[in-house]
C-alpha cells in the first residue's frame, strides 16, 4: 500500500492599495466610509497644491476686505433699494387723486371764470361808452351778482399767487429743457440711491485720491565730475581733474555752511504731501474713479458750448471771407484795362470836341469883326 502526502504553500494576503478615485459629488456618507479601512495614501494629487494657493490668495484678499466675495449680498442690497423706490412710487400713486378728471374740472372752472370776467369787462366798456346818458336812472345790483364778482376777484388773486409761486420754483426754464432737466435729476437721484445702498466701510489703509496731473519728474541723476568742475570754474574756483575726468580734491567744491547730500527719495513723497501749499495745482481725477454724474454732465455741456462757439466763429469767418471776395470781384470788374482805355478815349473825344467848338467860335468872331 502506497501513501503520498503534499503540502500546499499559503498564498500571501493581497496588499490593499490606496484609491485615487475622487469622491463623487452625489456620493452618500456610507459610500464614502467604505474605503476607511484602507491605509492612507502617500500619493498627493496635483490639484491639491493649486487649491492651497487659491485658498491662501482668498484669505489674503479677505484680510484686506472681508466682503470681496459677497456678490449676492451686494446684489440683494441694490435690488432692495430699487424695490423701496418702487414701493414709494406705488404709495404715491395710491394716495394721488385722479389726475385727468381733476384737470378737466379745473379747466372748466377756469373757462367759466374767464367768461364771467370777459362779460364784466364788456359791460364796463358799454357803460363807459354810454357816458352820462343814463345817469339819472336808478340801477339795481343783486346779491348774486355781487357774490359772483367777488368769486371772480378771488380767483384772479389765487391765479396771480400761483403764477408767482411757479415762477419762483421753476425759475425761467420752461418747455422741453425744463422737462429734460427734471428727468435727468430724477435718474441721477435714483442712481445715487442705488450706489449708496452698496457702500461699505473699506478695511485697510487707503491712499490719497488719484492725481492724474502731468508733472515733470524729479531728476535724481548724479552730476558727473566734469560737470561739477565746469560749474566750479564758472564760480571762480580752482578744480583739478585727473586723466579719468575725476576731481582730485572735492573739498574745493564745498561752500560755506552746511553741505547737504542728495535728498532721500524714500521719504520724498511724504515730504511733498506735507509741504503742499493750499493753492496747489488742480488735481485731475479720472471720470470713472472720482467724478460724479453731475460733473460728467457739466463737462459734456461745456464741450457742446465750445463746439457751438467754434461753429459760430467759423460761420462768421466764412461770411466775412465771402463779403470780401464779392467786394474784390466788384472792384476788379470796375477797374479792368478795357474799362480804363474806354474811359481814356471818351475823355480825349470830349477834349477834341471842346477844342473844335472853341476854334469855330473864334473863327466866327473873326469873320464878324471883318464884316463890321
Amino acid at each position: 500500500m502506497k501513501l503520498s502526502f503534499t503540502l500546499t504553500k499559503s498564498k500571501p494576503a493581497p496588499v490593499a492599495t490606496a484609491s485615487t478615485k475622487l469622491p463623487s459629488l452625489f456620493a452618500t456618507e456610507e459610500e464614502g466610509n467604505n474605503d476607511s479601512t484602507l491605509p492612507p495614501s502617500k500619493v498627493q494629487l496635483p490639484h491639491v497644491e493649486a487649491s492651497k494657493a487659491i485658498r491662501k490668495r482668498i484669505e489674503a484678499e479677505k484680510r484686506v476686505d472681508n466682503t470681496v466675495y459677497q456678490y449676492d449680498e451686494v446684489w440683494d442690497k441694490m435690488q432692495e433699494a430699487k424695490q423701496k423706490q418702487k414701493e414709494a412710487k406705488e404709495v404715491d400713486a395710491t394716495q394721488r387723486k385722479p389726475k385727468y378728471i381733476h384737470s378737466l374740472l379745473s379747466s372748466a372752472a377756469t373757462r367759466k371764470l374767464d367768461y364771467l370776467r370777459a362779460e364784466d369787462k364788456m359791460m364796463q366798456l358799454e357803460r363807459d361808452t354810454e357816458g352820462d346818458e343814463f345817469k339819472d336812472k336808478e340801477s339795481f345790483v343783486t346779491q348774486a351778482y355781487k357774490d359772483q364778482m367777488a368769486e371772480v376777484r378771488k380767483a384772479e388773486e389765487e391765479e396771480n399767487a400761483r403764477e408767482e409761486l411757479r415762477k419762483k420754483q421753476d425759475g425761467s426754464s420752461t418747455g422741453m429743457a425744463h422737462f429734460y432737466r427734471k428727468l435727468l435729476e430724477e435718474s441721477e437721484k435714483n442712481h445715487d440711491a442705488t450706489v449708496a445702498a452698496t457702500q461699505k466701510r473699506v478695511i485697510g489703509p487707503q491712499g490719497p485720491n488719484p492725481n492724474l496731473t502731468i508733472t515733470k519728474p524729479a531728476n535724481f541723476t548724479p552730476t558727473s565730475d566734469a560737470e561739477l568742475a565746469r560749474l566750479a570754474r564758472e564760480q571762480g574756483k580752482e578744480v583739478e581733474l585727473n586723466d579719468d575726468n575725476q576731481i582730485v580734491d572735492k573739498r574745493e567744491l564745498l561752500a560755506a555752511g552746511l553741505n547737504l547730500s542728495l535728498p532721500n527719495t524714500r521719504r520724498l513723497g511724504l515730504q511733498k504731501a506735507q509741504q503742499m501749499p493750499v493753492d496747489a495745482a488742480p488735481i485731475h481725477r479720472a471720470a470713472g474713479v472720482a467724478a460724479s454724474r453731475r460733473e460728467i454732465n457739466e463737462r459734456r455741456a461745456k464741450e457742446i458750448q465750445h463746439q457751438l462757439e467754434a461753429e459760430r466763429e467759423r460761420s462768421q469767418k466764412e461770411q466775412r471771407e465771402a463779403d470780401e471776395e464779392a467786394i474784390r470781384r466788384t472792384v476788379a470788374k470796375r477797374n479792368t484795362e478795357v474799362d480804363v482805355e474806354s474811359a481814356r478815349e471818351r475823355y480825349l473825344q470830349r477834349k477834341r470836341q471842346r477844342l473844335e467848338e472853341s476854334a469855330r467860335e473864334s473863327k466866327v468872331n473873326v469873320t464878324y469883326t471883318n464884316m463890321s
